[in-house]
């Protein structure tokens, strides 16, 4: 990993961070705000190693003997934190506060303290890394993360400069699925359900999430061949398996993909395909769906789904768009 490697999944983060090592204007603490999954911890790892490896020059190699203890957690001036259960406790920042302070063991310049999910701090332990904020021991550079900025103390936000976050491309995580040996196929729907690589990466190796998914390919089919049959026999099999009672929002996101693939291929996009393994199929239905038939099947699915998050029985939720779709 490099900044010329993280620039292809948070670009802005990438030319910031470098650029402020390039031109030697580091500043003492840093607030990494963003989603879950997009590299918050992973890049302030590579900060900090940029700042003690011992073959880049304003980058990280991610072999030398520094890289090395920083991946590990033994590098004597890198001082990470984490909740300790459901939040970071005093004794915690208090531990951190003892170590920065002490001196380094090693000829360095800085040291360096990452401290995760920072919005989860008790109060005292908020009020105590304020303090250590407002004072920072020469050399000393905070990175903090958090996925809630709204939840931290504008004191402290103050004291931070802050650096936001943006999702990562569904793209890059489709990549990074298929560089694991997962299909193309499910790897472009897994991301498109959630850009979390470790979201889209526990959904691509379900059993649960491919038999959804192949529910969803045989009903496109078989709608326009067997009419409500098709319907019912899906509803069927919702209300007799638990699982997937609980997982009908996701049946209904692959429903709305399905369908926009169809559409896709009658207007001649084939290249924004997300079921890519599936084209063939796609082609296929095309020719039994009409333009308006998708497009009413997709405002249906998207109904039913804002339905059953406003608390609407899941199974009349179902039924009503059993009706919809068959009179489309």
């Amino acid at each position: 990993m490099t900044w010329s490697t993280l620039r292809s999944k948070q670009p802005r983060v990438a030319d910031i961070l470098s650029g402020t090592l390039r031109n030697d204007r580091l500043a003492h603490a840093y607030l990494f705000s963003g989603p879950k999954g997009t590299l918050k911890k992973e890049i302030a790892t590579h900060l900090a190693k940029s700042l003690f490896c011992l073959e880049a020059t304003h980058d990280a190699c991610g072999q030398c003997m520094n890289c090395l203890r920083i991946d590990s957690g033994n590098h004597p001036n890198v001082y990470a934190i984490a909740p300790d259960g459901q939040s970071i406790k005093i004794d915690q920042v208090r531990e951190l506060r003892n170590e920065m302070k002490k001196r380094s063991v090693e000829q360095t310049e800085h040291k360096v303290y990452i401290l995760e999910h920072v919005d989860k701090m008790t109060v005292q332990a908020a009020n105590s890394l304020l303090k250590f904020l407002e004072e920072p021991p020469r050399g000393v550079v905070a990175i903090l993360t958090t996925e809630n900025i709204h939840a931290i103390l504008p004191t402290i936000l103050s004291r931070c400069i802050t650096i936001p976050f943006a999702p990562l491309p569904a793209e890059e995580v489709a990549l990074e699925l298929q560089a694991e040996g997962v299909p193309a196929g499910i790897a472009n729907v897994a991301c498109q359900i959630t850009t979390h690589l470790d979201g889209a990466r526990q959904l691509s190796q379900s059993e649960w999430f491919a038999q959804l998914r192949t529910m969803v390919i045989q009903l496109g089919k078989e709608i326009k061949q067997r009419g409500t049959q098709a319907l019912f026999t899906i509803q069927d099999q919702f209300q007799k398996n638990d699982k997937y009672k609980e997982e009908l929002p996701l049946f209904l996101d692959l429903l709305i993909l399905w369908l926009r693939d169809i559409l896709y291929v009658q207007t001649g996009r084939q290249s924004r395909l997300v079921n890519i393994d599936q084209q063939d199929v796609l082609e296929g239905q095309a020719l039994i769906w009409t333009q308006a038939d998708i497009l009413r099947g997709i405002q249906a699915a998207m109904e039913t789904r804002n339905r059953i998050e406003r608390n609407v029985n899941p199974q009349l939720a179902l039924e009503r768009l059993v009706l919809l779709l068959q009179e489309g």
